[in-house]
């Protein structure tokens, strides 16, 4: 765990960094409570999302493994992305002055929900600079028993992106397996986090999550995808983008000044259930599988 005054130091040495209590308890049960209403479809349309609008919570959130873009959808999911005081101070100390958002991700993770095999965000979401961080919250505790995540301290040192595979193991969902790393898998660390703790870490660093082997407990969190505003983002999610001059300018603004602001802003992400497992035609398959 950080204090304030390491915490750049502990990020650029073990390529991550625990932040505890980042949202304040009234923060994670408001966070909950939307995100009920988004599963429930009342925030808007979800590409896979089944009509459940008269279950309870449990029943609507044990259908789905994560949810991508629900910012896209829920103003609520917005304001966490962009506006809050603690995350952008953070992202401020990690990245620069100038920072933005790409992407968010809301983890349900029921029991039985699989976890995801060894991987790098940079991998799927590759910036120019390298700058790409991800911050994610935990919404219940994460525990080693519902599948929080592992990393490998460290490994971000290198700059390398390793290749992926199939993997084939039914306890991990869709994406592949990063390969070839000559970190031992035997260093990895458990990153459990009590709710409204989060952990910032960096884009090359490898890290996976094990399936959710509890009989009760969910896993919700929010991975959300941050870099630094001065880089381009050349992110060919959906064929667009083609070239490593080009720039995905479906971005949110979060701390500081876009230079790039005179492109303006699209949008062409949407909100989609991802899923758990590969299936043809699927828009998983397509886009970022991060943990």
């Amino acid at each position: 765990m950080s204090t304030p005054s390491s915490l750049k130091a502990d990020y650029d040495r073990d390529g991550y960094v625990i932040v505890p209590n980042l949202l304040s308890t009234e923060e994670v049960e408001h966070i909950k409570s939307e995100m009920h209403s988004i599963c429930k479809g009342e925030r808007g349309q979800i590409k896979g999302l089944l009509p459940k609008e008269t279950e309870s919570s449990e029943e609507v959130w044990k259908n789905y493994l994560a949810i991508h873009f629900p910012h896209k959808i829920s103003q609520v999911i917005l304001q966490l992305l962009k506006d809050h005081q603690n995350t952008n101070k953070i992202l401020a100390e990690l990245i620069g002055p100038d920072v933005k958002a790409v992407q968010s991700m809301m983890f349900l993770k029921p029991p039985g929900k699989p976890g995801q095999a060894w991987h790098q965000d940079e991998f799927f979401i590759p910036t120019r600079d390298r700058s790409l961080t991800a911050t994610w919250i935990a919404i219940d505790d994460a525990t080693i028993e519902n599948g929080c995540l592992w990393v490998l301290p460290g490994s971000h040192k290198r700059g390398i992106l390793w290749p992926m595979k199939p993997h084939g193991n039914p306890d991990f969902d869709a994406s592949e397996l990063a390969y070839g790393f000559p970190e031992n898998e035997n260093a990895a660390i458990p990153v459990e986090l009590k709710a409204g703790s989060a952990v910032f870490f960096n884009g090359y660093l490898l890290h996976r999550s094990l399936k959710n082997a509890s009989t009760s407990k969910y896993r919700r969190a929010f991975a959300n995808h941050y870099m630094n505003a001065r880089s381009l983002l050349p992110w060919n999610w959906d064929g667009r983008i083609q070239g490593h001059v080009e720039d995905n300018r479906d971005i949110v603004m979060v701390v500081g000044e876009d230079p790039y602001a005179y492109k303006g802003i699209q949008s062409h992400t949407f909100p989609f259930i991802r899923a758990d497992k590969k299936m043809e035609g699927a828009v998983f398959n397509e886009v970022t599988n991060l943990v």
